[in-house]
């Protein structure tokens, strides 16, 4: 949303932080960082005290250590693993399928939405939001006792006397889930804090957007989905405490 890109641009801005668009950051050093203009190229080197790097982030070393044990297809765009519809990784031996999933930050994902002939692949974003959506996707699948071998994964017959499993079992192929659909990323909008008791809130649900806020508005918006993404009472009320305890004594930085 461009009126949300200009405010968080002025805020920003209003707080004497210096923005840099289309730039690029080349080399970061001791005491030095290399930015480089992404139109004309041109190269600027800006003699620093201390530098802290806040974008972008790489998967942990044990997502590396993994594709070290899967075959040369599963590497993905920027260290991350290629997944199928199913979040399941190519594996070495065909037997070994759906052993492994991987979700979150560490999947490669291909957005479905993309245009398919597009000359390059955009995958789905490594946000909280999407790592959610296919964690509650795959417990739905496990739940439902897929057989994560097969493409697709279809149901396992339940054992003799296991009349829950049957009686579930029996509801899902009169569904028509006998096969499990793929995974189907569900766009809710974004909610981004920009500092300053401001914050920006876009709604939307799969592509039609609902409304947007900006500035202290978004941040009460901002405040109550991260609290109701608690997933215990107990969290939502040490969260509610922390906030207290720093709009009255300000911020702890005695760890920094």
């Amino acid at each position: 949303d461009e009126s949300l890109r200009g405010h968080a641009l002025a805020s920003l801005e209003k707080r004497g932080v210096k923005v840099r668009l289309n730039t690029y950051t080349t080399e970061v050093g001791e005491d030095f960082v290399v930015l480089k203009d992404k139109h004309t190229g041109i190269e600027e080197r800006i003699p620093v005290g201390l530098t802290v790097w806040a974008a972008g982030i790489e998967p942990v070393p044990f997502a590396e250590k993994m594709l070290d044990q899967l075959p040369s297809s599963a590497r993905g765009v920027g260290g991350r693993i290629n997944v199928d519809k199913w979040m399941r990784p190519p594996m070495p031996k065909e037997d070994l399928m759906g052993s492994i999933v991987v979700l979150g930050d560490a999947a490669a994902f291909v957005d479905d939405d993309e245009d398919e002939n597009a000359a390059k692949q955009s995958y789905l974003p490594q946000t909280a939001q999407v790592a959610g959506q296919q964690g509650a996707f795959m417990a739905r699948m496990l739940n439902r006792n897929y057989n994560m071998t097969a493409t697709p994964p279809i149901l396992q017959e339940a054992e003799e006397g296991d009349d829950v499993n049957k009686a579930r079992e029996a509801w899902l192929r009169l569904r028509g889930l006998e096969a499990a659909a793929g995974f189907n990323f569900l766009n809710l909008g974004m909610l981004a804090y920009v500092g300053g008791g401001e914050a920006l809130s876009q709604i939307v649900v799969g592509d039609v957007p609902l409304f947007a806020y900006a500035g202290s508005t978004g941040f009460i918006l901002w405040r109550s989905v991260y609290l109701v993404k608690q997933v215990a009472t107990r969290n939502r009320v040490l969260v509610t405490f922390d906030w207290v305890k720093t709009a009255l004594f300000g911020r702890d930085v005695t760890r920094l």
